[in-house]
């Protein structure tokens, strides 16, 4: 699926006069994919990570094989937003990437409780924690 750009030229404004603007580009919220937000969360979790050390930790969460080199476009686009700093072959999550990363995660937390607000965003990262020490 193709993400939203306000870029008139890449996202032209049909003849009705509505367009598509992503939300990022007026600060509403963090314009990420989700390829784009696992690389993050794989540098918040992991730390200082190579290409290929992401791919194999976004691989054990899909369960499937992802090629460090699939991942290109979504570490240069985390790069160019200052999100993460690319030195000597490895990825660190930058400051802004983590404040990126933390209103996502609310968010995808809150849409799969689906606004019944029983799932408590603390507990739940407490038990993300407790599988990920046990390895399940």
């Amino acid at each position: 699926m193709p993400r939203t750009s306000p870029d008139p030229d890449r996202n032209p404004v049909p003849e009705l006069g509505a367009r598509v603007v992503a939300f990022g580009a007026y600060d509403a919220a963090p314009d990420l994919t989700v390829l784009e937000f696992c690389v993050g969360m794989a540098l918040a979790r992991k730390g200082p990570l190579t290409a290929r050390g992401i791919a194999a930790e976004i691989s054990a969460w899909f369960d499937h094989p992802v090629r460090a080199r699939s991942l290109s476009a979504q570490l240069d686009a985390i790069v160019r937003r200052g999100w993460a700093r690319l030195e000597s072959g490895t990825y660190t999550i930058a400051d802004a990437g983590s404040e990126a990363l933390s209103g996502f995660y609310c968010a995808l937390v809150r849409l799969l409780d689906g606004g019944r607000r029983l799932l408590d965003l603390g507990v739940f990262m407490s038990l993300i924690k407790e599988f990920e020490r046990s390895g399940s």
